[in-house]
């Protein structure tokens, strides 16, 4: 088994780099989803709408992609199975592949995209390394799923760039209730496809020596395909209604509004997450995870739709009625 040829690099790199420990912590949060999630809605509010919602996009597909097939390989980490491994940090996911390389190469490099620098390129690919690497360092992740994370990340970008002038096209001609029904269906098969896995594997258990190192886990919950639909049926619903009713915030408007525009807009998606995170039963089973999933979409529709809306509404955003040229291409953020 490869992981077997791979534990002693990875308990070599940790003794190596032990010192380093908060370092590598750090660098692993610019991966993290958690991240994401606050660098998104800057770009949407205070830099590029368009870009910000492409990210976004990116991103969300990026974050189903990965729970689907960890689900489907139901790899183990580093700490589960050996413990001559200490984790840096604790996680219930499956590992092949590794979400935070998949994500950081597909939202830094799509950055990159957006960004066309070339000196803004070498600094996120050198990111992306890093929070790679760091993923090893901490024990979380094989180098094999570093580098499955990184090639289909990078596959992503591809495909993305490969349709975005045809997407962005069809977009624009299509009616609000078609794009709302497109939201829908995408939304479903999000949730459709990580259910019919865990019906699948349903007669699947967890090895005794995983749950031993690494406590109680649950890595075939759906959660993770909730949280992400939630979001994805949010952002993309929230951001087809604004561009029919109204169009597209522009987002380079303003100084110190730009400030507040961020601050507000923060502001309220923690309301939505920890208010009603605190306000939502968790243990109601199927009604949990539909309150769950209601929580995350929301938040999407918050940060695409009513965020902008309101910021109009205090004088400190404009929402620019004439619709993007569809032959434009990404960069210049």
């Amino acid at each position: 088994m490869i992981h077997q040829f791979e534990l002693p690099i990875i308990e070599m790199l940790q003794n190596a780099a032990d010192s380093l420990g908060p370092f590598w912590s750090f660098i692993s949060f610019l991966g993290d989803e958690t991240f994401y999630m606050l660098f998104m809605p800057l770009v949407y509010w205070c830099v590029d709408a368009l870009a910000g919602f492409r990210i976004g996009v990116v991103l969300l597909l990026n974050s189903f992609c990965n729970g689907f097939l960890k689900m489907l390989f139901r790899s183990p980490r580093p700490y589960w199975i050996s413990d001559n491994i200490t984790p840096g940090a604790l996680h219930g996911s499956f590992g092949l592949p590794s979400g935070h390389a998949q994500g950081s190469i597909a939202v830094w490099g799509w950055t990159a995209v957006e960004v066309k620098k070339r000196w803004v390129t070498l600094v996120l690919a050198l990111l992306v390394f890093l929070i790679g690497f760091s993923r090893l360092v901490l024990g979380v992740h094989f180098i094999t799923d570093v580098l499955v994370g990184w090639l289909l990340g990078a596959l992503l970008i591809w495909i993305f760039a490969r349709h975005l002038r045809q997407f962005r096209q069809n977009l624009l001609q299509m009616s609000l209730k078609t794009k709302l029904f497109w939201a829908f269906l995408t939304t479903v098969l999000m949730i459709l496809l990580p259910v019919l896995v865990k019906i699948l594997y349903s007669s699947w258990q967890i090895p005794a020596d995983w749950l031993a190192r690494a406590g109680e886990i649950d890595p075939l919950s759906l959660k993770g395909a909730l949280t992400n639909a939630g979001l994805w049926f949010g952002m993309t619903a929230g951001f087809s209604v604004l561009l029919h009713k109204k169009g597209i915030l522009r987002a380079k408007q303003g100084d110190w509004q730009k400030l507040v525009r961020y601050l507000l807009g923060i502001l309220g998606v923690f309301v939505l997450y920890a208010g009603l995170g605190r306000v939502f039963p968790r243990d109601l089973g199927i009604l949990s995870l539909f309150l769950r999933f209601l929580r995350y979409a929301l938040v999407g529709l918050w940060v695409s739709w009513w965020s902008p809306v309101l910021f109009q509404k205090l004088g400190i955003g404009v929402i620019d009625p004439s619709l993007p040229d569809p032959s434009a291409e990404p960069g210049g953020l």
